[in-house]
């Protein structure tokens, strides 16, 4: 237990770290989805880790052209003018991180209620619910990213160090 400990307290710090840089040079990125190149650019970020986190977002051509090189195999401009107008996502995501409650990329409101006290061998390490229902861990439920999502907003009650 002790090597989790200080791996969580890594992590944490390095995650903080991460996001401090972003705050001060508005650069960094998020996935919004579980195939190569979902991502979307940090443009600003305030409260983060308290009851108030904020983390703005934009879908840049550049974000949708990773989309098409790395997921679709197609690099004309084509690709890229479509998945930017097909892809729908909030500009912001927020989070309480005091009751775990935040609105993803998509929009959802999720609650983080932390890691699972009793899993089996192929449940997710945390309970995420949507709509009062736990996640189920795979791709298809959004897990992965929703999880990423809550850990930028709130690393420190994300990897247990507050």
């Amino acid at each position: 237990m002790i090597g989790r400990s200080i791996y969580v307290r890594i992590a944490g710090t390095a995650l903080i770290g991460i996001l401090l840089f972003v705050e001060a040079h508005g650069a960094g990125s998020i996935y919004y989805g579980s195939r190569a190149g979902m991502e979307v650019t940090v443009v600003g970020v305030s409260g983060i880790g308290t009851t108030h986190a904020v983390i703005r977002v934009k879908h840049t051509r550049e974000n949708a052209r990773a989309f098409c090189t790395e997921y679709a195999n197609d690099k004309s401009e084509a690709c890229i003018d479509r998945t930017l107008r097909e892809t729908r996502l909030n500009d912001q995501l927020k989070g309480n991180c005091e009751t775990g409650w935040f609105t993803s990329l998509y929009g959802e409101r999720l609650r983080f209620i932390g890691e699972a006290k009793h899993r089996g061998e192929i449940d997710p390490k945390y309970i995420i619910l949507s709509d009062g229902k736990p996640l189920d861990g795979s791709s298809a439920s959004g897990y992965s990213y929703d999880l990423e999502q809550f850990e930028v907003l709130c690393p420190n009650r994300a990897f247990g160090t507050d």
